[in-house]
């Protein structure tokens, strides 16, 4: 079919429930010194059965992947993560389909390339509403699901990697439990906990020397692994950050406003205004190349070539 066109200054009223699904925040506090490194531990993943009986559509996107080597967008959600293909220019993809046999809460998720990172809280109607799952590993083909590391003991909300690699990558996280950064030089094989910062979305640089991380109280940046952050001179009041799928070689960070507005870094201090969206998404994603961004709303996947001035639907979230 042919792809609806929506105009974004002119679709305000029609984006404003995006409003109701960003992403949660936490609670401020102040930076404070890293403890010693912590190891993955697996032992104490929660179960999580779902009968099909017990399904239930889902009511909220935390995070968009825009995976265009497999052909597929993903999109994390409060009932596990949703599969569409990613469609052709002149069509718009109508059906989405849960991977694998997991229907969690996703607060955080991050792809490395054929793993996709999961964190938030089992859906368990027998575990405690404040049950952690740590961080799961599934299979980005098979949606086969495993717990990696931390189980039981962190709540992200927040996650990124870099790296040229995927098997190079680095990740940091940001847990609510604690309100501390979590950061792994080693692809989540081990993790080190660091500052207080309670950031609610984050972004490496190009080559992961510096963290960027929206907290309640504005943009931080880090240069030692998020062991300390300091305040930029002049950054915007971003609500979400993105970067490219890692290995990508253009590489880029953009965040928007609580405005709608759209901004663009390459290290996390100076920032370019380069467009804007009518309201502030529910989540923010990017593709290998170019200036295009991707942005999930309340009804749909939107795609936009011209700093989000056009927006394109990709997928109507039927849910």
């Amino acid at each position: 079919m042919t792809p609806h066109i929506l105009r974004a200054r002119l679709r305000a009223v029609a984006l404003l429930g995006a409003a109701t699904m960003a992403l949660t925040g936490c609670a401020t506090s102040s930076t404070e010194a890293a403890d010693a490194p912590v190891q993955a531990d697996v032992a104490a993943a929660p179960d999580a059965t779902v009968a099909p009986e017990e399904a239930v559509a889902p009511t909220r996107v935390s995070a968009l992947d825009i995976d265009e080597g497999a052909g597929v967008i993903r999109l994390a959600t409060d009932r596990g993560v949703y599969v569409a293909a990613l469609p052709d220019t002149d069509t718009a993809a109508r059906s989405t389909t849960v991977l694998g046999d997991r229907t969690d809460d996703i607060k955080a998720y991050q792809r490395v390339g054929a793993r996709l990172l999961i964190s938030g809280h089992p859906h368990d109607p027998a575990a405690s509403a404040d049950e952690r799952l740590g961080l799961w590993v599934g299979d980005a083909s098979s949606g086969e699901w495993q717990p990696f590391a931390l189980a039981g003991e962190v709540d992200f909300h927040a996650i990124t990697a870099a790296g040229p690699t995927p098997a190079d990558a680095i990740i940091a996280a940001a847990d609510t439990a604690s309100n501390s950064l979590y950061y792994s030089p080693d692809g989540g094989e081990s993790w080190q906990k660091g500052a207080v910062i309670g950031a609610t979305s984050l972004a490496f640089t190009s080559d992961g020397s510096t963290l960027v991380a929206v907290t309640p109280v504005g943009v931080k940046v880090s240069t030692d692994r998020g062991r300390t952050f300091v305040e930029p001179e002049a950054a915007p009041a971003l609500q979400l950050v993105a970067t490219p799928p890692v290995g990508t070689k253009d590489w880029r960070i953009v965040g928007v406003d609580s405005a709608g507005a759209l901004w663009r870094s390459s290290d996390g201090d100076r920032w370019e205004q380069f467009g804007a969206l009518a309201v502030v998404p529910a989540a923010l994603a990017l593709g290998k190349s170019g200036e295009v961004i991707y942005v999930a709303t309340t009804e749909g996947v939107f795609v936009s070539n011209d700093g989000g001035e056009t927006l394109t639907l990709m997928v109507e979230l039927g849910w």
